[in-house]
């Protein structure tokens, strides 16, 4: 909206001086015809002689001029040259402004993505890569989006993404973006190529980033897992499958889809790692049930999926627990999970 309303507030002060411009040549032509159509003067002369002060020549008079000629000409000059040093003053103006402004404005954003530590940057601002930013606002996690294209910072600007334009392949562009603090990358650009260059560049800058990669094409898979990729998968064969399901599961995908939805009140699905020295090491997986009011779906332990686990299952360091519950609840459940002994 600012920018808007900036921008109508230049068309009006631009459209002034024209207006004076349009209104000295119109009417100085007009004006010198008059004065010189007794005397055998054209359109042509007084256009002319119009152009010739309007310029700011110098050539002589087409035709000699009166005291009402005179005052025409310096009443053409003054309206005309005016409106013309007017008009250059606006656009440098603008210009100078607009550049003052672009680079505080990215100082600015610098200095928030520097401030910054277990933060979220996604790599390719095409469909895909919005609908991954906003997904990580909805969750209320700190997102810096990095896009080579100039629409990136209308883009980011309108939902209020932290942003830098430029190319993530380049180590100094990801360094920008706080990709040795940041938590999690999720590489989206629709090349492949591109993407398996993202993904190697950032896993030797952060050994300890956890990684999801895009890919186009499903031979591209195991070729991002293997530059560094934890995760990667074609967007196009998750469509396939969801729709398959939706078609013979309805029930089961909406359920799913309502409890993954980030910002549902009503019921979420989380994931939390137990760390080492947290007081529920050791202890009985019911202990987590009765205090907090969230259900275990599965234990994640050793690559292994402990389904339906029972609750006299011990817990141990390193365990990943797939709960279903409110925000509320899995709060609680991650508060006692990484509670200190």
């Amino acid at each position: 909206m600012a920018r808007q309303d900036e921008l109508r507030s230049l068309r009006i002060r631009v459209l002034i001086p024209l207006t004076a411009i349009c209104i000295a040549g119109l009417g100085g032509t007009v004006g010198f015809y008059v004065l010189w159509r007794e005397q055998g003067g054209t359109w042509l002369d007084a256009l002319y002689m119009t152009f010739n002060t309007l310029a700011t020549v110098g050539f002589k008079e087409v035709r000699p001029l009166d005291a009402a000629g005179r005052w025409l000409t310096m009443a053409v000059g003054v309206t005309g040259i005016g409106g013309a040093f007017f008009l250059f003053s606006v656009v440098m103006d603008y210009l100078v402004t607009q550049r003052f402004l672009d680079v505080r404005g990215r100082r600015r954003m610098q200095n928030r993505i520097d401030a910054l530590s277990g933060h979220y940057v996604v790599a390719g601002l095409g469909r895909v890569g919005r609908r991954a930013a906003e997904e990580l606002r909805e969750a209320k996690a700190a997102v810096v989006v990095v896009d080579p294209s100039e629409e990136v910072e209308a883009l980011a600007g309108e939902r209020d993404y932290l942003h830098l334009q430029g190319d993530a392949t380049e180590d100094e562009v990801l360094e920008r973006a706080g990709i040795r603090r940041a938590k999690g990358l999720i590489v989206t650009t629709n090349n492949d190529a591109t993407n398996l260059y993202v993904v190697l560049s950032a896993r030797i800058l952060n050994p300890n980033l956890f990684i999801v990669a895009r890919a186009d094409e499903e031979d591209s898979v195991p070729k991002l897992m293997r530059a560094g990729a934890d995760r990667a998968m074609s967007p196009y064969a998750i469509g396939g499958r969801r729709l398959a399901h939706l078609m013979l599961s309805p029930g089961a995908v909406e359920f799913f889809e309502t409890a993954m939805r980030r910002g549902n009140q009503a019921l979420n699905i989380g994931e939390i790692v137990l760390v080492s020295g947290s007081r529920m090491v050791g202890r009985p997986l019911a202990e987590l049930s009765q205090e907090t009011g969230a259900t275990l779906l599965a234990v994640l332990r050793d690559n292994t999926a402990i389904a339906a686990p029972k609750p006299d299952l011990v817990l141990a360091t390193g365990d990943r627990l797939l709960a279903l519950g409110t925000d509320e609840q899995l709060e609680r459940l991650e508060k006692m999970l990484l509670a200190p002994r």
